[in-house]
This record gives structure tokens, C-alpha cells and sequence, in this order.
């Protein structure tokens, strides 16, 4: 029964991911597809540099509360199954964050998920997930590279939970970490040959 459950959450969980904000919101402005657009990432950063600040605060948001909302579905069921509820939510982080990062409602082809990680981490430790958040401003406006502070923020999570010798949160965050390189890989490709589009910057 508990193995059921935990397998709802996460079927949960990466349905949640799967509602793209970027695609619907770009839908929505233009008629297009995101992913034809720009940089071609279903993300918050591609939708702002192609349709403006607002279309992409909004995007930012709708991935960070979709991220928060399936942490907060996964408590629920924790609590009415009689599961761990910690381990629940923390499942749900990785669900979730899947979802966004390979929809299969989208052929697989998603964001780079750090908004969602952030909504997500929220959810279930927010001081770690602020403290790492704040750390990602901090480089970018030192920067104003968006993938740095990115990769550089989401790095920090599991260096936290292992101070903290928590260790669920230490795999959780690993995934994320992890996840967050794969998906900004050509990105870090660029930032190391110094051709990394800065925000603000117009493309040549």
C-alpha cells in the first residue's frame, strides 16, 4: 500500500511538471511554440528575452508554484496514507522537477528546471532554498549571467544539507544539482569560451 502511494506521488508529481508555463504562456502572447523561439529552451530566461519582462516573470512563476503545489499535494497524500511525509514531499521534488525538465506531453523536450528546484525546495526547506536563491541573484547581478547563477546556486543546496546531515535532502539535492548542470551543459559550453549571452544582452 505504501509503495502505491509513493508511486501516485510521483505520478502526480511529473503530470504537474509537465503543464509548461513558457509554452502556454508564448501560446497564449504569439501563437508559437516556445521551443522554436529563441535559445529554444521552454524556460523563463528564453521567454524573457523573446516576449519581454512580464511574459517571463510569469513563466518564473508558474514553474516556481507548480514545483511548490506538487511538494504540497505529496504532503497531503503523506498524511491521509500514513506515509513519511518528509520523504513524500522530498519524491515529489524529483517528480516534479522531471516533469518540467522531459514532459511527455511535449516529446520530452522541457525547461532547464531551475524554477521549478527553487518552487519545489521551497516547499521543503525553504531557508536552504532562499539561502541558494539569494546566492543565484547575487552572481547574476554580479555577472549577469542567468546560467551561472543557475549552476552555482543550485550547487550549494547539497553542500547545505550535508552540513546539516540530512541526508534525503543531501540525495535530493545531488539529483538537482545534477540535473541543473546536464540541462545548462551547452550553456557552460559557452561560458567557458566567453561567448554566454549575459542578460540584457542583445543576440548578434
Amino acid at each position: 500500500m505504501n509503495m502505491l502511494s509513493y508511486i501516485l506521488i510521483i505520478i502526480i508529481a511529473y503530470l504537474l511538471g509537465n503543464i509548461s508555463t513558457s509554452y502556454l504562456v508564448a501560446k497564449k502572447m504569439i501563437g508559437v511554440d516556445i521551443r522554436t523561439q529563441g535559445s529554444g529552451n521552454a524556460g523563463s530566461t528564453n521567454v524573457l528575452r523573446t516576449l519581454g519582462k512580464k511574459a517571463g516573470a510569469i513563466t518564473f512563476l508558474g514553474d516556481l508554484l507548480k514545483g511548490m503545489i506538487a511538494v504540497f499535494i505529496a504532503q497531503i497524500v503523506a498524511r491521509l496514507t500514513g506515509l513519511d511525509v518528509v520523504t513524500s514531499g522530498y519524491i515529489a521534488v524529483i517528480g516534479v522537477v522531471c516533469g518540467h525538465n522531459w514532459p511527455a506531453f511535449l516529446g520530452f523536450r522541457g525547461g532547464k528546471g531551475v524554477a521549478t528546484s527553487l518552487g519545489a525546495m521551497i516547499a521543503v526547506n525553504p531557508i536552504i532554498a532562499l539561502t541558494c536563491f539569494g546566492i543565484f541573484l547575487i552572481i547574476v547581478a554580479v555577472t549577469k549571467y542567468v546560467s551561472l547563477g543557475s549552476v552555482l546556486g543550485i550547487s550549494m543546496s547539497p553542500i547545505f544539507m550535508m552540513f546539516l546531515n540530512n541526508k534525503k535532502g543531501l540525495l535530493v539535492t545531488l539529483f538537482l544539482t545534477i540535473s541543473v548542470i546536464y540541462t545548462h551543459r551547452e550553456n557552460i559550453k559557452r561560458l567557458l569560451k566567453g561567448t554566454e549571452r549575459k542578460i540584457g544582452q542583445k543576440k548578434e
